[in-house]
C-alpha cells in the first residue's frame, strides 16, 4: 500500500444528519464537488474537480459499500491513476453528536499499475522484452503523461487531484465546508 489518509472529526449533529450531507447529491456538490452520486451499491458516478482555475477534470467513482447511516465506501480514480483508490466514511453516534471517520486508501498499484515485469508471448525472455520496451521509450517525444520505466515497473505520473486531497484538501473540506452545510 502506498498511503492511507485517516481523519477523525466530531460534528455536533446526529448521524442521520451527517449521513444526509455525505449522500445527498446537492449537499456533496456544495461542500465537496459537483457530482452525479446516488446512494446505491454499484452506482457509478463522477465528481467534477474544478478547484484550479482553467482545469476541470472528472474523478470516476463507484459505490462499493453502503450501510445507512453508518458506512459508505466508493472507489476514486482520475485519469492519472492506473487503479482506483478507496474512500470510506464511517459514522458513529457519540454523546452530543457524530464521530466521522474518513479513510482514503491509495494502493501502490494506483500509480504503478504493474507490480512485476510484464512478459509477452512473442518474447521468450524478460531481457528481450525489456530491450524492446527500452527502444520504444527512448523517444524524445515523451510527455508528462507518458509512462516511464524504472526498476522494471511502469510508473504513471502522480495525480494532481489525488495529491491535493491527500495533502490538505480533505482536511479543508471537512473542517471548513462540511460544517457550513450541516448548519443549514
Amino acid at each position: 500500500m502506498l498511503g492511507c489518509l485517516k481523519k477523525e472529526l466530531f460534528y455536533p449533529y446526529p448521524p442521520q444528519r451527517v449521513w444526509q450531507v455525505l449522500t445527498s447529491q446537492d449537499a456533496l456538490a456544495t461542500w465537496l464537488m459537483k457530482n452525479d452520486f446516488e446512494p446505491c451499491v454499484g452506482h457509478k458516478f463522477q465528481f467534477i474537480y474544478s478547484s484550479i482555475p482553467g482545469f476541470e477534470e472528472s474523478i470516476n467513482c463507484q459505490v462499493i459499500e453502503l450501510e445507512e447511516p453508518r458506512r459508505l465506501s466508493f472507489t476514486w480514480q482520475d485519469k492519472m491513476m492506473c487503479q482506483p483508490s478507496i474512500v470510506t466514511w464511517t459514522l458513529q453516534a457519540v454523546d452530543g453528536g457524530t464521530e466521522l471517520h474518513l479513510e482514503h486508501r491509495v494502493l501502490e498499484t494506483a500509480f504503478t499499475g504493474l507490480q512485476q515485469p510484464m512478459y509477452s508471448p512473442r518474447f521468450n525472455s524478460q531481457h528481450n522484452w525489456q530491450a524492446s520496451l527500452n527502444r520504444q521509450l527512448v523517444a524524445p517525444t515523451l510527455t508528462s503523461s507518458s509512462y516511464k520505466l524504472q526498476n522494471n515497473i511502469f510508473e504513471q505520473p502522480t495525480s494532481i487531484i489525488l495529491n491535493s486531497y491527500l495533502n490538505g484538501g480533505w482536511e479543508y473540506k471537512l473542517n471548513q465546508n462540511l460544517p457550513q452545510i450541516l448548519e443549514t
